[in-house]
């Protein structure tokens, strides 16, 4: 597993160390069950931490991670887009069916199409779904589909070399969607459509809708949850 992160964040890579972050005797069960699932998941990988030392865009990022990677196809994962079900596997699966780079897509309404990059295909009813290209925040009725590419991609190491000869882009960065486009247009893209629910950590107001999402299905926090939430419903 390859951390992208910027000086400042090795927390975020501290948190996968194999050395548990408390010290034994506490007495807390859950907090002991949590330590092991994080020690255990350490224990099934190799956590390596790449720094992006100039914010330049999230094509630069993963090219940061080039000799990480190597010359084998990878994952992408953004942090702040969680997806229930978890959709990784399905791209995987359509990666290792067809040896294109594959992307994970979510149908939007069309208000909604300008907020986000939206794929195109010449056959928007084939199984599997070859994409021609996408459009970064399409105009109001430009938009070439509804289905928004969303935050899971596996890609083939070929694009390392289109990521390292892109020009800036859009706000002068280093675009993934850039040498996406380039990449589906020389060898074509499979765009996995999933109607998952969607957590969007990237904000203030969606990382507190996530949370109360992700705690509402636990059986035991779920009850005391719905009371505080009931109890406050009026207020303000």
């Amino acid at each position: 597993m390859i951390l992208v992160i910027a000086r400042g964040k090795e927390q975020v890579a501290d948190y996968f160390s194999r050395t548990p972050p408390f010290p034994d005797g506490l007495n807390d069960e859950s907090l002991d069950a949590l330590v092991d699932s994080v020690t255990s998941l350490a224990n099934r990988l190799e956590v390596v931490t790449v720094y992006q030392d100039n914010p330049r865009g999230l094509g630069h990022a993963v090219l940061t991670a080039r000799e990480a990677v190597g010359d084998e196809p990878f994952a992408l994962m953004l942090p702040d887009d969680h997806f229930i079900p978890r959709p990784l596997g399905s791209l995987v699966e359509a990666h290792v069916e067809t040896g294109l780079a594959s992307v994970l897509l979510r149908p939007v309404p069309q208000q909604m199409c300008a907020r986000y990059g939206i794929a195109a295909s010449r056959n928007l009813d084939a199984t599997p779904l070859i994409l021609s290209g996408m459009v970064e925040k399409p105009a109001a009725g430009t938009e070439p589909s509804n289905l928004a590419i969303m935050g899971r991609y596996v890609f083939p190491a070929a694009i390392m070399d289109l990521l390292e000869n892109q020009p800036p882009g859009v706000g002068g960065e280093i675009q993934i969607t850039d040498a996406m486009n380039k990449l589906a247009a020389r060898e074509g893209m499979v765009g996995v459509v999933q109607e998952s629910t969607y957590l969007d950590l990237g904000t203030w107001e969606g990382y507190v809708l996530a949370n109360t999402y992700q705690g509402l299905q636990d059986p035991e926090l779920a009850p005391r949850l719905k009371k505080l939430l009931a109890e406050h419903s009026d207020e303000g």
